[in-house]
């Protein structure tokens, strides 16, 4: 008892606590595990039947504050973790990819399983949430849902708050396709990009599409372009910002993945683009200077002048472009000319497939998208066009027939 005593005389710092023992006979513990952003002490208290409890005890709360400031792991739930592990992660995750999350933890994660404990997660629950998603014509979701998930708990499995990874064991199940279905192409074919282009070189707004189609960026990094980062002179532009829409509202964000922020080569007809946006934005701004309109019997002078974003691709007077606000642009231009309809994100599907077609090495097309690896381009950028399959239609004879060797 006197050594409890003398620990209690002790001045309780941080990562230190004191233990004193009551008239009951029981022991009561303090520590300050930490400081509050306005630097207040956080101080967990407690009591123990024995001085070798309240130690414990003591030792654990300081644990479980390392841990994340889970006070109780044993009775957190899902949904308390997953808000927790999302905050931890935003400065490592671009603001779009975070918005995304928290869209996926609020509409489908925390609904069903946000208040079943943490450490009750088991795989048969997570098949339930998947198999409910699947129904729903939520495939996408499936698989956005566990690799969320899938993160969550390999955190909680590091920090020791569960004792396995139920993600580990259980994916979401294929979806059966019907087999009568057909393939819904993603890129457009070589025959649709040339009946295309007139179109997109003849608009105002076809430009950004025609660039995207020589360079293969996303649309974000097209509406992000400046002209400080192009470089006519060297023929290269390099991929430092991504235009992104948030809740509604647009934002500058970092490039999507580390080897998103990149330099790109661009060909005579990329750089032709630019020049001829270059033009199109000089006479906008001579034609937005200030001022009042001539001829006009009013003298009505212009109330939206030119503004210098310094962006590539614009509006009107200047101001940058929305990525989602580029859909409509694209839809009345496949219109016009009777082209397939195809997403903006498809003209990316359509540079990479048009250029591995050609026989550009996959590394290389890879590196030019900013993809993390090339097994990845090949497997969701690549499309195989019907002429290839009628052009590859090879006699076997021609197969088996020896090569003539080239002789130096």
């Amino acid at each position: 008892m006197a050594k409890a005593r003398a620990k209690a005389d002790q001045k309780e710092g941080n990562g230190r606590g004191t233990i004193d023992q009551r008239a009951s006979g029981s022991y009561r513990w303090r520590i300050t595990v930490g400081l509050k952003p306005d630097g207040t002490p956080i101080r967990k208290t407690g009591t123990a039947p024995s001085e070798k409890e309240a130690w414990a005890a003591m030792t654990q709360a300081q644990a479980d504050h390392m841990r994340g400031g889970v006070a109780a792991p044993d009775r957190v739930t899902l949904g308390e973790w997953l808000d927790r592990w999302l905050e931890s992660k935003r400065p490592s995750l671009a603001a779009k990819t975070h918005h995304n999350y928290r869209k996926l933890i609020d509409l489908h994660i925390t609904p069903a399983l946000g208040r079943k404990r943490l450490q009750d997660v088991r795989p048969a629950d997570l098949r339930g949430l998947y198999t409910a998603l699947g129904a729903a014509g939520l495939t996408d979701t499936q698989r956005q849902t566990h690799n969320v998930l899938h993160g969550a708990f390999s955190e909680a499995l590091r920090l020791e708050l569960v004792m396995r990874d139920p993600t580990a064991v259980v994916r979401p199940q294929p979806v059966k396709r019907d087999a009568q279905a057909a393939p819904v192409d993603k890129a457009l074919t070589a025959e649709e990009v040339a009946a295309l282009l007139p179109a997109l070189r003849a608009s105002r707004w076809g430009l950004v599409f025609e660039f995207m189609l020589h360079t293969g960026l996303r649309r974000g990094e097209a509406c992000g372009l400046k002209w400080e980062h192009v470089d006519l002179g060297a023929g290269t532009i390099r991929i430092t910002e991504n235009l992104v829409t948030v809740g509604g509202k647009s934002q500058i964000s970092t490039p999507k993945t580390a080897k998103s922020a990149r330099r790109v080569h661009l060909s005579p007809e990329a750089l032709d683009c630019l020049n001829r946006q270059k033009a199109v934005q000089a006479f906008e701004r001579e034609a937005l200077t200030p001022g009042r309109v001539a001829g006009h019997p009013k003298g009505y002078e212009r109330k939206r002048p030119w503004q210098d974003t310094g962006y590539v691709f614009t509006g009107l007077s200047g101001v940058r472009l929305l990525p989602d606000g580029l859909k409509r642009h694209l839809k009345a231009l496949c219109a016009q000319v009777k082209v397939r309809e195809v997403t903006v994100h498809g003209l990316r599907h359509t540079h990479a497939s048009l250029m591995l077609r050609r026989g550009v090495p996959l590394e290389v097309v890879s590196e030019k998208l900013g993809h993390s690896r090339p097994s990845f381009t090949a497997d969701v950028y690549r499309t195989v066009y019907q002429s290839e399959h009628e052009e590859w239609a090879v006699n076997l004879s021609d197969l088996v027939k020896a090569r003539p060797r080239v002789v130096n």
